[in-house]
């Protein structure tokens, strides 16, 4: 493996009405090229295991009492999403897919995506995923105007945004409900060789353990 560590690191841009509304949040990314599919999934599968060997059995209140937990739920009811239905990224990933689950039935996406997902159960940083080569222009968190399209993950058909919900776009279309729901355009895909990872900081979760969630994934994602 090549380290990545040296990658520079980046922050998205916030609009000035996000930073008086939300002044806590920022958003850490970096590039990051992607290695050879066996030997990723090879290492995801045992950080998996790992993961599952901690949080098999686990209570769900001790899961949500988690700091960082706590911290991106607190941060779900500041953009007014109820984090009890529709609970954030990694509070999912451990109730749905270790917490009951048999040995082996974690969340499978493809190789790229699933690293990312493992490295942000053991950073406890919620972390996102684009395909570089599918952005046009810089990201930026801002606030909808609303009307703006999006097709979701997932969906059949786009969705409007409504006003003043917190997204990522980049100067062609939204991408993303921010740390709620990405867009189905810069999904990443088998054949995706560049990405963009981000990284979430809010109240109760620091830049630097942000910034070492996004270079523990871009070293994982080189492995070849």
């Amino acid at each position: 493996m090549t380290a990545q560590a040296h990658l520079p690191m980046a922050e998205v841009t916030v609009s000035p009405q996000v930073a008086a509304a939300f002044p806590d949040v920022r958003v850490l990314c970096v590039e990051a090229e992607v290695g050879g599919g066996d030997a990723i999934a090879r290492e995801v599968q045992e950080r998996w295991t790992q993961q599952h060997g901690l949080w098999h059995g686990v209570a769900k209140a001790e899961i949500r009492a988690h700091q960082a937990i706590d911290a991106y739920r607190r941060f779900s009811r500041q953009i007014g999403v109820d984090p009890d239905r529709q609970p954030p990224s990694i509070q999912a990933l451990v109730e749905r897919g270790l917490r009951t689950k048999p040995l082996g039935n974690w969340p499978k996406i493809n190789s790229t995506v699933d690293a990312v997902n493992v490295t942000a159960v053991a950073t406890m940083v919620a972390l996102g995923v684009f395909d570089a080569e599918r952005l046009s222009g810089p990201v930026r968190l801002a606030l909808s105007q609303g009307g703006e399209r999006l097709r979701p993950i997932g969906a059949q058909e786009d969705v409007a945004v409504e006003p003043d919900r917190l997204i990522l776009a980049d100067d062609a279309r939204v991408l993303s409900l921010f740390a709620h729901r990405d867009g189905v355009h810069q999904a990443v895909r088998a054949d995706t060789r560049r990405v963009l990872l981000l990284a979430c900081v809010v109240d109760g979760i620091a830049p630097d353990q942000a910034a070492e969630a996004l270079r523990q994934s871009a070293d994982l994602l080189n492995l070849r």
